[in-house]
């Protein structure tokens, strides 16, 4: 992609060319627009622009930026880059503004220094549980040793393994203050919704099934069980 100094110097080329042709500045603005979309020059600038070239018709015109004068920009130089990354391995969840502190830089030039060194600041995954190193080299010695029965049996080996899981479950889903909206006549009476309800119990659903389907499903509420076979 062209740099803002390209595009500038690109343009420049083409308001000296068709200047040289005696074309009008209006036509000339249109034509930029035409092709730069929203980085063509302003049509008082493409107005300058053909003064001098008309100015210089006998001399030769240059036509890149001359250069600033000023404080030149320091806050992606190689040393800075180092110390913000320095700082960054020491503490990975440091903000951009806690950033430009440390480095007595400005809090857009701290994430101009970020995106330089190419991070991006992401979530922590959420996974299951952590599992230990015994407890992966136990998963892995148990699917290989499913694997290897399967192997041997096919489907009659399938037809004899039961899968339980032991999911949590509200007692019941309140009610939310939209979905009991309903149709009324400007004169009937609102009903009411109370912000205290008691509280939606959890209930741990235990399910056991096989290749042919569900074997049973127990349900345990404090000291209550339900248990009902499929």
């Amino acid at each position: 992609m062209a740099s803002v100094s390209d595009t500038r110097y690109k343009q420049r080329a083409v308001i000296e060319f068709l200047a040289a042709e005696k074309e009008s500045v209006e036509n000339i603005h249109k034509r930029l627009c035409a092709v730069y979309g929203s980085c063509a020059f302003h049509r008082s600038t493409v107005g300058h622009w053909v003064q001098r070239v008309k100015a210089s018709e006998s001399e030769e015109m240059d036509l890149h930026d001359r250069p600033w004068s000023g404080r030149p920009a320091t806050a992606t130089s190689p040393d800075m880059l180092q110390r913000a990354n320095d700082i960054i391995h020491v503490d990975r969840r440091i903000t951009s503004r806690q950033l430009a502190v440390k480095l007595s830089v400005s809090n857009g030039s701290a994430m101009a220094i970020i995106d330089a060194l190419g991070y991006s600041k992401v979530c922590t995954r959420w996974v299951p549980r952590s599992l230990t190193t015994d407890h992966r080299h136990q998963r892995k010695a148990i699917c290989s040793e499913l694997l290897e029965c399967f192997d041997a049996e096919w489907e009659a080996f399938l037809s004899r393994i039961v899968t339980g899981d032991e999911p949590w479950a509200h007692h019941y889903e309140p009610e939310t203050k939209r979905q009991s909206m309903e149709w009324h006549h400007p004169q009937s009476p609102r009903k009411k919704k109370f912000k205290t309800t008691p509280s939606a119990r959890k209930l741990m659903i235990t399910v056991f099934w096989d290749i042919d389907g569900v074997i049973l499903v127990d349900v345990m509420a404090r000291d209550e069980t339900i248990n009902s076979d499929a």
